[in-house]
């Protein structure tokens, strides 16, 4: 027969990535003499192993080499054991900082003077010199006395540097990440996290990694790009001859030479934040090292790296800035005094850039003239210069030349045309300069002839920055999940709007909604055109896009962005939904007469429309500090708490700005090729409940997208001006939703195959999702469901699309199984916190249902407030389903002071057991109901059987024993004992003095003083033996002894 226990996490996961990381080259530390090496369970460090390594280092003098002195080496050590005030982060950093650079001491020369050199506690350069060590179930001690045991810990020279949580195959790899995000809190281990540079989440089919701080969303996997490396590894490494992913993710992250790379080059602090590269960074800049240093056959040292929108191009500029730097400081570098030019053609990406630059601890120098940025290139102590490519003209109208060829030029957006003519000036300002071009949309492959400008674009971009050196597509990213997927919707609105357009908008508007939601709506537009004396088209979009923001934006706490064709029209939207309230909206453009953008054209009438909004609405709190404005608004828009909400724009921000928060792109100006590629990304960054970014179309970008195959072939968007593959699901139509839905749906149900959809019966529903693993799944797919709904009713055309059959049918199947989810989460006492998915839908219940708002968290069964209780139980059908209910919450309650009150503990769970097995004979669940009623009112009211001896009753700490001993007994024999009480008061009493008489500080870890402990509980036990002529067996004993330990770390 087959051993089930081969999906047991233990051997499926843990003890196979053991057996991969030991053939990497790491030598095992068992768990017994790892605990040894750190001496305390509070430690982390393995002392030993460090100072092995330190005591080989060395530093130069006179010609020759000196190792380090005892007393530095100690020094070393202390300072690598901080336990920094300012939490984990800080001390993470601070660690982080000396394993990469090392710690700067001073040593006593021969001539006896004295001098400071740095000992490096990694040896990057040569990796053999290094401890590579693994080991596995690394108990730490939390600081209420508990223990948290992550599954396998890598150390470099007795630094725990890599922490690994393992699940099986049939769990989500996620309770892993949670798992590590949970132990590195201030509650939990942070004293182990802060040694961390990886952190991973694996089972044999999935691994996520991060770093320490990394949120849970923005764990990500790996995906090796050299195949070849990675197949001899895995033949070497494989346990059986075959290959899981698990092993593949291991090889390539834990490999000695690629973990010390990242660890050294692919770290780094963003504002304070701790990044550690993904894949596509860790390679793009490995491939940009190769094309600089003549490695990659390409016989240039310029090219191209198309990494597509949101997946992390200005990181990746700081990477590869931070590894050339590196790199010239190599003895046969050929790279010597780098200095690095970042290029941009607008203003807010080279504040963007240089932003990010000076929160990675770098110094960037901003050229804000030519004059400027000739200034900058000739001071070679300016490492970093940002620059927007037109001050390059000033420059070359200058006649400046810098013929340095250690100038490296990073041009962000290197597709776009305005570098055709302004390229040619950065090259007779820097003709010997590397160029590397950043760009985050794919090349055009087949111009459109009439449109001179992506012929350039299309020719040129190659020829002028070089070949191709790396590539991540659309498709790649949303895979990775480290951007969305984007779903279009059109709700076009004609540019001469007649009353009987606006009736049939109205209708689209108002479908599915209740009568009486309907007729507040009517009213409610009514009222606004009244008020708003301008062209109908705006007002139209105005009242659409307040419904939709209100309907389906706000509830989810997303935020959204509206781009105009104009400024002007920019500015009458924001008066137009302020003016309709419930939406805190701001205006971003550029100020007084210039234009924004090439298809600007103005009037006297909408100059005068952007003047007066800067008089009214900017001049007041800002004057004329236009940037200060900007930022102010940008802060408070990305700020998910900010009170910006919907952030209106011409053409600024549509490109290198990045908030997460914006879930909702409303267009009402035309985009095309490349332009909108880069609008509706700054809607498809990853942020919590976010599954997708969504554009609303009122202007007709499409001619028509209701599939992938129309947006391949769609020339009045420009989409058919791009390879396939490189704009494969960039954008998805709203139609194709309807699929999901149906699939959704289909899921759900097929959960309970087994029922009649006319069962009336809740005892049947609840019955078929007793077990754990299926409700969790019935959770998550009622989520995913739940979501869909609330979209479908946001969008009139999806709406339509389904029909109204089948989207009543979509609703009421929605309450059915939310009100059957809230009452097996009572039932089972799940603890499950819907509110980030219902959210939105609430507002769905209450606008297009005519039911109560549900209470959208289940809480646990109150069992301490009686009339709390019978309202929670009346929510549950059947006597047998309330019982359940509070039987399983007893459980939980008793569980959590199991050793604080163990004969208490011991009576209670007696009681259960005995009450289910009674209830499973007879099958009676109205006395079922009533035995555990019973018995929550005897926990109320402190009632129990338990009888205490005499001379223990006024002490607590003895009652803790006298339940120590009582259950030990129990444990071994299997029955209560009938021992004289007073005697084993007695007996508890003497165990209190030996606890007492040890537990002196830090005592739970101290080896040493368990074995005191125990040996003096020993001849205490055997002296109550012989006293009382009892004759307990050895196993007893040992049980008993154990028993007292665990209370004792509760009580001391």
């Amino acid at each position: 027969m087959p051993n089930h226990q081969i999906f047991n996490e233990r051997p499926e996961s843990q003890d196979r990535a053991i057996k991969v990381i030991e053939k990497l080259g790491y030598t095992i530390v068992p768990r017994s003499e790892a605990e040894a090496k750190r001496g305390s369970r509070k430690a982390v460090l393995f002392e030993d192993e460090l100072q092995t390594f330190l005591s080989k280092r060395t530093y130069p003098y006179d010609n020759e080499t000196r190792f380090f002195s005892g007393g530095s080496i100690a020094s070393a050590v202390r300072a690598l054991s901080i336990q920094s005030t300012a939490g984990l982060y800080a001390a993470n950093k601070e660690i982080s900082d000396m394993l990469c650079s090392g710690k700067s001491l001073e040593e006593t020369l021969p001539d006896g003077s004295r001098q400071s050199f740095d000992i490096g506690f990694i040896d990057f350069e040569h990796p053999e010199n290094n401890i590579f060590q693994v080991t596995d179930e690394f108990e730490v001690e939390r600081p209420n006395g508990k223990f948290a045991r992550p599954d396998i810990v890598v150390l470099i020279n007795g630094i725990p540097v890599v922490v690994i949580e393992c699940k099986k195959s049939s769990v989500d790899v996620m309770e892993g990440v949670t798992q590590n995000i949970r132990n590195w809190g201030n509650e939990y281990i942070p004293q182990l996290f802060q040694y961390s540079q990886l952190i991973m989440a694996v089972n044999p089919d999935k691994v996520l990694y991060g770093t320490c701080g990394t949120p849970a969303k923005y764990f990500v996997s790996w995906h090796e790009d050299d195949k070849e490396w990675l197949d001899e590894w895995c033949r070497k490494c494989s346990p059986d001859g075959r290959v899981k992913e698990q092993d593949r993710a291991l090889i390539s992250l834990l490999h000695p030479e690629r973990l010390l790379d990242i660890i050294r080059n692919f770290i780094i602090y963003d504002n304070n934040v701790k990044k550690i590269c993904r894949y596509k960074q860790y390679f793009a800049v490995k491939k940009c090292m190769d094309r600089i240093l003549m490695k990659d056959n390409a016989n240039t040292r310029n090219g191209v790296v198309w990494h597509t929108q949101g997946s992390g191009k200005t990181i990746t500029m700081i990477m590869l800035t931070k590894m050339l730097l590196r790199e010239s400081l190599k003895k046969d570098s050929p790279i010597k005094k780098p200095r690095f030019i970042m290029v941009t053609d607008r203003v807010n990406l080279d504040k963007q850039i240089r932003d990010n630059f000076i929160h990675t601890q770098m110094s960037p120098h901003r050229a804000k003239t030519g004059k400027g940025l000739i200034d900058l290139l000739d001071d070679e102590g300016n490492t970093v210069v940002t620059s927007l490519v037109n001050k390059f003209e000033a420059a070359v109208k200058q006649d400046y030349c810098n013929e340095n060829s250690n100038i490296f030029l990073f041009i962000d957006e290197g597709h776009r045309t305005q570098y055709g003519r302004l390229n040619i000036y950065m090259n007779k300002v820097l003709p010997n300069a590397v160029k590397i071009a950043f760009t985050g949309t794919p090349l055009i492959k087949n111009p459109n002839k009439k449109d001179k400008r992506n012929i350039e674009a299309s020719r040129n971009t190659y020829a002028k920055f070089g070949p191709l050196i790396d590539k991540y597509t659309l498709q790649n990213a949303i895979d990775d999940k480290v951007t969305v997927p984007i779903v279009y919707e059109g709700r076009v609105v004609p540019q001469s709007v007649t009353s009987e357009q606006i009736n049939n908008h109205l209708k689209h508007i108002t479908v599915g909604l209740t009568e009486d939601a309907r007729k507040d709506l009517e009213l409610k537009y009514s009222r606004f055109v009244a008020l708003a004396q301008t062209e109908p088209r705006l007002n139209m979009i105005a009242f659409d896009l307040h419904e939709h923001f209100l309907n389906y934006v706000k509830p989810k706490k997303f935020k959204a962005m509206l781009t105009c064709s104009s400024r002007a029209a920019a500015v009458e939207m924001f008066y137009k939904l302020r003016d309709l309230g419930g939406i805190n909206p701001a205006v971003v453009i550029t100020p007084n007469n210039s234009k924004e953008g090439d298809d600007e054209q103005n009037t006297p009438q909408t100059l005068k429309i952007i003047a007066d909004f800067f008089r009214k609405e900017v001049d007041p709190l800002f004057k004329n500090n236009y940037d200060a404005y900007e930022d102010s608004v940008t802060g408070a828009f990305t700020d998910p708490e900010g009170d910006i909400d919907l952030l209106i724009v011409k053409d600024k921000l549509l490109t290198g700005f990045d908030a997460p928060v914006a879930a909702v792109l409303y267009v009402d100006k035309k985009l095309q090729d490349h332009t909108l590629l880069q609008a509706i990304a700054r809607v498809n960054r990853v942020f919590d409940n976010k599954d997708f970014g969504l554009i609303v179309d009122y202007i007709g970008i499409f001619k028509k997208l209701n599939s992938a195959l129309d947006l391949y072939s769609d020339d009045k968007s420009g989409m058919n001006t791009f390879e396939q593959g490189d704009i494969e699901n960039a954008i998805s139509s709203i139609l194709e939703e309807k699929d999901k839905i149906e699939r959704a749906h289909k899921n759900l149900w097929a959960i309970f195959d087994g029922i009649s959809k006319n069962e009336t019966a809740a005892d049947v529903w609840q019955e078929s999702l007793r077990e754990y693993e299926v409700r969790k799944d019935f959770y998550e797919k009622l989520s995913a469901f739940a979501k869909l709904v609330d979209f479908m009713f946001s969008s009139f055309e999806l709406y339509e699309s389904v029909g109204d059959v089948r989207a009543d049918e979509y609703r009421k199947d929605y309450l059915f199984f939310k009100k059957l989810k809230d009452s097996v989460s009572l039932r089972f006492n799940d603890s499950v916190d819907f509110s980030k998915y219902e959210d939105g839908i609430r507002h769905l219940l209450n606008t297009y249902v005519n039911a109560e708002d549900a209470k959208i968290i289940i809480e646990p069964l109150d069992i301490l407030n009686k009339d709390k209780m019978e309202e929670q139980l009346a929510r549950l059908g059947s006597s047998e389903a309330k019982a359940e209910a509070i039987q399983t919450r007893q459980v939980e309650i008793l569980e959590s002071y199991r050793y604080e009150d163990p004969i208490r503990y011991m009576t209670f769970m007696e009681r259960i057991n005995k009450t289910i097995q009674e209830y499973m004979a007879e099958r009676d669940s109205e006395k079922y109901l009533s035995s555990m009623e019973k018995m929550a009112e005897d926990y109320r009211a402190g009632r129990s059987s338990v009888k205490y001896p005499e001379v223990i009753m006024d002490d607590g700490d003895a009652k803790s024993f006298f339940g120590a001993i009582c259950s030990g007994i129990k444990k071994s024999t299997g029955e209560s004992t009938d021992t004289d009480l007073e005697s084993l008061g007695m007996l508890s009493l003497n165990i209190k003095k030996v606890i007492s008489s040890n537990a002196k500080r830090d005592w739970r870890d101290n080896v040493i003083v368990h074995r005191n402990i125990k040996k003096e509980l020993d001849d205490l036990l055997f002296d109550y033996l012989e006293e009382n002529d009892l004759n307990w067996t050895l196993d007893t004993i040992d049980i008993i002894i154990d028993e007292i330990l665990m209370v004792a770390k509760k009580v001391y």
